[in-house]
């Protein structure tokens, strides 16, 4: 199960990308045509470092770098994901994600809410009902309906895919951020407001499907295509703007998720580089990351690294 490495995509559904299409055809692409990928010099640095802006999906295209990017992950000899994913780490989430309110999904969300998320669930595959959801912490629901789709078909995110590359490469590994830290940001939900969530989330899956949209695809294509700085402001302004009622839990929401987050990992990644001054690091986190006011890239230049942009 997948939680907060589809942090922007949490908000997948709310986006209306078809508004700016993608210039290039992304459908013959063997890889991104930009590498998200910063260099970071300077400091007591001997050695380059680099941050690289990750999309949370699976799909051959994303998971082939570009040779930018490729030749960076190589050059490594760390390797820091959002959080660490071993596998024994990521069995041991399981638990975190259940409910603890002596409920199940279906009694909380109400008769009605239950049967939407029904016939959603049966959009996406005939086989799925909410039963399988029945013990899960309503915002767990929300988070998984975006790519659950694409995570039936098998196909294993990029972040999935770098880090058991670096394992396989004898690279050491890490994360940036703890597993308890993320979950908690939606933990803090009052149920009504988890509740909300989901309801706004299947009417756009909804309104999507009948006008024949896929915002996951259309992001994927964006990712793909453009200059990923584009993501974080095109996902901010739709959390804030397009989310009805819930438009001040929005701007919250894209506070905690984004500008906060950057915040203490930039301060994680600061503390990395301290450490390991004479190792070549590579950091992996949502390319939504390095966009804003609170771009990481912006706050480890402010603590005296050098940035250089290795995507133009």
């Amino acid at each position: 199960m997948k939680f907060l490495l589809a942090a922007f995509l949490f908000v997948a559904p709310f986006l209306a990308l078809a508004k700016e299409p993608a210039a290039i055809d992304a459908r013959n692409l063997k890889h991104p045509v930009k590498p998200a990928l910063w260099k970071i010099e300077g400091k007591d640095l001997t050695k380059p470092s680099y941050l690289f802006g990750t999309i949370h999906l699976g799909d051959p295209r994303v998971t082939t770098l570009h040779p930018k990017a490729e030749k960076a992950f190589q050059m490594s000899n760390r390797f820091y994901a959002e959080i660490d994913m071993d596998p024994a780490k990521q069995v041991a989430i399981a638990p975190l994600l259940m409910r603890t309110d002596g409920k199940i999904l279906s009694k909380s969300i109400g008769p009605k809410l239950t049967k939407r998320l029904n016939k959603a669930l049966k959009a996406i595959n005939p086989d799925l009902d909410s039963k399988a959801f029945e013990p899960m912490k309503t915002w767990v629901v929300t988070m998984a309906l975006p790519t659950l789709k694409l995570d039936l078909s098998g196909e294993k995110a990029l972040d999935a895919v770098l880090y058991e590359r670096a394992i396989s490469d004898e690279k050491k590994v890490g994360g940036i951020e703890t597993v308890e830290s993320q979950l908690k940001i939606f933990d803090d939900l009052t149920e009504k407001e988890q509740t909300s969530l989901l309801s706004d989330s299947l009417k756009a899956m909804k309104k999507e499907q009948a006008e024949g949209k896929d915002s996951v695809k259309e992001l994927l294509n964006l990712y793909l295509t453009s200059d990923v700085r584009k993501i974080g402001g095109m996902i901010k302004e739709h959390m804030e703007n397009d989310m009805g009622k819930n438009e001040e839990l929005g701007r919250r929401l894209m506070k905690t998720l984004l500008d906060d987050r950057n915040i203490t990992m930039s301060d994680t990644i600061a503390k990395k580089l301290s450490e390991h001054p004479g190792s070549s690091q590579f950091f992996a986190v949502g390319a939504a990351h390095y966009t804003g006011k609170s771009a990481i890239q912006d706050l480890l230049t402010k603590k005296g690294y050098t940035i250089t942009p290795a995507f133009k």
